[in-house]
């Protein structure tokens, strides 16, 4: 995923920067395009050398790609835009509409001539009070039941995007529904059943496949022009496999594959999850901040996994002696083997690697809620595997409706299809007799 991502993020970046700063000044949307384009044409090519390769091994090509775009950024000159001739990294490039968010239709200009920036307009109350950030921010002060104050403040250009990436994701989801319910997406789903039988009723395997991933990688370069503006300016470390395609495999994995409505779910449940960390990372440095109270909740409880080792292993062997009792083998065979990993912690582990991990000048024991996310997810997508298979949403097989003749209605369809036996019956019967 993150090489096609990354495909996008770049040719978008580098396209769109000022030409004063190595990049070549081009408008947003035909920038975006060409790297749609562009992540369309590198999935059709990457159908050649992977045509016959299957799950792991095509992971491990893909991941390969991505690895070696991301050597490219940090050592490539010619990918470099938005700073000095040895910065690292695109920066610098607009972002769509913000210049009409925060500055309306008419850019106000000022006294020397030059056009203010979106930065100056959202700072100047006055300069612009009818602008649509300006706007947008009174109705969200003028909404009873939010009882948010904006404090003179221009509403957030992230809204704006956010808007514009919910858009995207519609048109996106209807186009994959229409592609989903044609007779292309339905010879997809039998080369994904069965290759050998897909092939022997006439359809072109390899061509079929290149197709695919042309439609995954322009959707996938999509999503790095949005990663792109969101980022505002991005460096190589961006294009870490475990926040990105990592991440995208969990929600794939929870949600459920083969629908769309599954996916949407899986990342809304893996951002979500992201975003109330990311809150709790906060909370944990002020008590004045919201889930501040949970956090040192969770703190306390990490205290006890630490210390407390053996009380952990005895908890979950409990649990595992009462999901046994009552036949919930599965269950019983997880806690069974969280157990053993607390009784194993507890004899391997002493103070003393305690105390070098989480020195008393830095706090003592104190949780990194980075670790505990990822670790939270990692067991979500394991318990999802084990007890759930198919995700939330599993996949629901489509057969397409049985066309009905003119002047019919559907049960008299219905009737028609099933054969009248009753003469063939009878001749049976007398044959028999005789």
């Amino acid at each position: 995923v993150i090489f096609f991502v990354a495909i996008g993020a770049i040719i978008v970046g580098i396209l769109t920067a000022p030409s004063d700063s190595y990049g070549y000044d081009w408008d947003i949307f035909p920038a975006l395009v060409i790297a749609v384009i562009a992540g369309a044409f590198f999935g059709w090519l990457l159908a050649y050398p992977t045509a016959r390769l299957r799950t792991d091994y095509f992971a491990i090509i893909t991941i390969s790609l991505g690895e070696i775009v991301r050597i490219l950024l940090m050592g490539e000159p010619l990918l470099r835009a938005g700073g000095n001739a040895s910065a690292i990294g695109i920066q610098r490039y607009p972002l769509p509409l913000q210049k009409w968010w925060f500055c309306g239709n008419e850019t106000p200009v000022s006294s020397q001539g030059t056009e203010y920036s979106p930065l100056a307009c959202s700072s100047d109350a006055e300069l612009l009070p009818d602008s649509p950030a300006r706007k947008v921010a009174e109705f969200i002060e003028s909404i009873p039941l939010l009882d948010f104050d904006m404090d003179g403040r221009a509403a957030p250009y992230m809204l704006l995007l956010s808007v514009i990436a919910a858009v995207s994701a519609l048109i996106v989801w209807k186009i994959l529904n229409i592609l989903f319910n044609s007779p292309w997406g339905r010879i997809l789903r039998s080369i994904r059943e069965d290759e050998d039988v897909a092939q022997h009723h006439g359809h072109d395997i390899f061509t079929h496949k290149a197709r695919s991933l042309a439609l995954g990688g322009a959707i996938a370069a999509l999503a790095g022009a949005f990663w792109a503006w969101k980022l505002t300016g991005f460096q190589p470390s961006f294009m870490s496999p475990a926040k990105s395609t990592f991440l995208v495999w969990a929600a794939f994995v929870i949600g459920g594959a083969g629908n769309t409505r599954g996916m949407l779910i899986g990342a809304m449940i893996i951002t979500l999850t992201e975003f109330f960390f990311n809150v709790l990372v906060a909370a944990q440095g002020s008590p004045s901040l919201p889930l501040a109270e949970e956090a040192a909740l969770i703190d306390e409880k990490f205290v006890w996994l630490v210390t407390s080792p053996m009380e952990v292993a005895l908890y979950f062997g409990v649990l595992a002696g009462l999901t046994l009792l009552f036949k919930r083998y599965a269950f019983s065979e997880t806690f069974f083997w969280f157990s053993f990993i607390f009784l194993v912690c507890n004899y391997m582990f002493d103070s003393r690697s305690i105390d070098l991990v989480f020195p008393e000048a830095l706090g003592g024991i104190q949780v990194q809620m980075t670790y505990v996310k990822l670790m939270l997810i990692g067991l979500l997508i394991m318990l999802s595997l084990k007890h759930n298979p198919k995700g939330l949403l599993p996949e629901v097989p489509y057969r397409p409706e049985r066309p009905k003749p003119v002047g019919q209605d559907s049960e008299d369809v219905a009737a028609a299809a099933i054969p009248d036996y009753s003469e063939s019956f009878e001749e049976e019967e007398v044959n028999e007799d005789e």
